[in-house]
């Protein structure tokens, strides 16, 4: 684990923290994380407003880190996300498009379109955020399984949601029996992040390891830092507000 940059991403401040979204307290998490990695190949399967996705390419940036960044959605919603029109992705585009085309690509379509776009072993970081029944998630990922590098790392949103049809948690129960090397974190609607078994000695992480020190210390450290970012938004939030009754006031 690299220590210096564990220290550094207590100052990590996403630039995008405008819409409600169950993925703010894990914003820091995903740049962390994908420094750690440093994956030359990152793919989003699940984009919505772009939180999770421009946290983790603003730290390709922050971090001078060499990675092509991928995000897959139809920006259509689903049963979950509800159903939503052509503006989220349109916003989602420009901000893309202004801060990130370098190397971030957007592919509006469905997850089992895009599989084809990628060549087998050649994804070495994967966050999966879509459909959340069991159902779903289980095809995803194991459609998605060919493409990922040996030693790959995979995140899962939503591991601690268990109503409304949601079925993360019962596939990261099988997964976390599968593939032992495997974190939780159970704020923010829960996050489960594994490494695939055949990851080459270089690669392996060591907080992954089924004994690890820092596990512990890494679930409490980053729930501390998650809600300093749900504070951010909140008191954003009220700012707003307080300036639109100042507005109203005065007219």
């Amino acid at each position: 684990m690299k220590k210096n940059n564990l220290l550094d991403i207590a100052a990590f401040s996403p630039d995008l923290l405008q819409s409600p979204s169950a993925w703010l307290g894990h914003l820091p998490f995903a740049a962390w994380v994908n420094h750690e990695v440093s994956p030359k190949i990152f793919v989003e399967l699940g984009t919505h407003y772009g939180h999770s996705y421009f946290s983790f390419c603003q730290s390709v940036v922050e971090k001078g880190i060499v990675t092509k960044c991928y995000a897959v959605d139809t920006w259509q919603g689903d049963e979950h996300a509800g159903q939503y029109n052509d503006e989220i992705f349109s916003g989602v585009n420009a901000y893309n498009e202004e801060h990130y085309a370098e190397f971030s690509q957007l592919l509006r379509m469905t997850f089992d379109d895009a599989v084809s776009y990628f060549a087998d072993e050649s994804i070495e970081l994967l966050h999966i955020d879509g459909l959340h029944t069991y159902d779903a998630v289980h095809h995803d990922f194991e459609t998605w399984l060919p493409k990922l590098a040996p030693g790959a790392v995979v995140i899962f949103h939503d591991t601690n949601v268990r109503e409304k049809n949601f079925g993360v948690w019962k596939l990261w129960e099988e997964l976390q029996a599968r593939y032992p090397n495997n974190l939780e974190f159970v704020h923010s609607h829960g996050l489960g992040v594994l490494q695939l078994n055949n990851a080459q000695d270089n690669k392996k992480l060591e907080w992954l390891q089924p004994n690890s020190p820092e596990k512990q210390r890494l679930i409490h450290y980053f729930a501390a830092l998650g809600s300093r970012q749900l504070e951010r938004y909140d008191l954003n939030e009220l700012r707003q507000q307080f300036a639109l009754l100042n507005q109203a006031m005065a007219e």
